[in-house]
């Protein structure tokens, strides 16, 4: 009897640790799957911010290499204009900055000339008319250097001319002309036309 319950005891025990062992398994399989589950999320997750990162350096790549292409475009459609500028200045012909004030018997006119001599100032006159022409150097034209960079170019440069009309003839024989640390003052007397009564019969 004894023997017997010794032997059931000892089924039993082999049998409850056959249970925990199975347990034990089954738990360590449990934790295995949910393991296996994570790391096959963070993978995916990975995976995601990896095709999310190549994407954006795509992007980042594309919008520097379009930046950089319209700077060079804008870069070159300035230098473009810029030329066009200066190639119109040149072609050109410019005003002269003048003052016109009249009495009753003549005109008198200042035109700025600065750095034009005496010489080089041409004047024309007609009945009721005078054009005033000068030719002004440009600072970039008389430097040699040929790596030379126009930076401002706010000064008038090339062939200006002022044409003055007038209200009234002028006398073109006495028309006095002065130029003075580059200011150029004219003075022109108007043709007075003969004032006669007139009879009414």
């Amino acid at each position: 009897m004894a023997e017997e319950d010794i032997i059931e005891t000892t089924a039993r025990e082999k049998q409850t640790a056959e249970e925990e062992v199975e347990n034990e398994t089954s738990e360590t399989t449990e934790e295995e799957t949910v393991k296996d589950k994570e790391q096959e999320r963070r993978e995916r997750l990975d995976e995601k911010l990896k095709q999310g990162k190549e994407i954006t350096d795509k992007i980042a790549e594309d919008i520097t290499r379009t930046v950089d292409s319209f700077i060079v475009n804008m870069k070159s459609m300035q230098k473009n204009v810029d030329g066009k500028i200066n190639d119109y200045k040149k072609t050109a012909v410019n005003s002269l900055y003048a003052d016109l004030v009249e009495d009753e018997e003549k005109y008198y006119l200042r035109v700025w000339v600065p750095g034009i001599p005496k010489k080089d100032i041409e004047i024309e006159a007609s009945d009721n008319e005078l054009i005033i022409e000068v030719e002004f150097d440009s600072l970039a034209d008389s430097i040699e250097s040929e790596d030379k960079k126009v930076i401002i170019n706010g000064l008038k440069t090339g062939k200006c001319t002022k044409t003055i009309h007038f209200e009234e003839n002028i006398d073109i024989e006495t028309i006095d002309a002065k130029a003075n640390k580059g200011v150029l003052n004219i003075i022109v007397n108007k043709i007075q036309a003969p004032k006669q009564k007139v009879n009414v019969e």
